[in-house]
């Protein structure tokens, strides 16, 4: 009895060591990406690596720069109360467990802008559990750490918008050899669109993809 007490003291040590040395390493990043902006992510590399995928040459661009009018459309579409929760919108939750219960199936998620933010620039996009449950705890100490403006340009500077394309700014440049600056409204509109599904469908083929085409009629309506 002794000998098995001590091995499940032992695991629950390495567990809770590992989880002090996750969250330190994690914490330390968001320290530092308030202010510096991460050269490479795991989701860039897994797409490399995975998929055969080349980075598309990067721009960057600040949130301020950003047209509000493409701020707005990506909130309105991606996670409507994202400056009102702490990274998680237990009303979308709720929703999606209805949804699916009712499908049968795991076809629709609830994933905030946060969530995406988690696991563009500090996991990757594979689903499993394991990565829910890191999810969960990267967006806690990013909600902590970071501010709502610092995460949404993060996520609108590295969220994928193609096959090795990532962030607004290269997807603009990309799909229509200009600036997000200016994009027409149905251009901007379109872009967004395709955030559902970015791998799949670009702003020329969005009436392909259902999700896209929903969204299209969202952002018509409040624009």
């Amino acid at each position: 009895m002794k000998k098995k007490r001590n091995f499940f003291a032992q695991v629950l040590r390495f567990i809770v060591y590992a989880h002090l040395f996750f969250w330190t390493i994690i914490a330390t990043l968001c320290l530092f990406y308030n202010f510096i902006n991460p050269p490479l992510t795991p989701l860039m590399i897994q797409r490399k690596l995975v998929r055969g995928y080349e980075c598309k040459p990067r721009k960057y661009i600040p949130l301020e720069k950003i047209p509000k009018s493409i701020v707005r459309m990506t909130i309105i579409v991606e996670d409507a109360n994202y400056y009102h929760h702490f990274g998680f919108d237990w009303d979308m939750v709720k929703k999606a467990w209805e949804k699916n219960k009712k499908s049968g199936k795991i076809r629709f998620g609830a994933s905030t802008i946060s969530n995406q933010v988690a696991r563009t620039i500090f996991l990757t996009t594979n689903r499993n559990v394991l990565r829910k449950y890191l999810e969960v705890q990267v967006t806690v100490i990013m909600e902590l750490l970071m501010s709502k403006d610092r995460m949404l340009e993060l996520y609108l500077n590295y969220v994928e918008w193609g096959k090795g394309i990532y962030g607004i700014e290269t997807a603009s440049y990309h799909y229509y050899g200009t600036s997000c600056r200016n994009l027409s409204k149905t251009q901007a509109m379109k872009l967004v669109s395709i955030l559902s599904n970015p791998i799949d469908y670009t702003p020329q083929s969005y009436y392909r993809s259902t999700s896209a085409r929903a969204r299209y009629a969202m952002l018509q309506r409040y624009f």
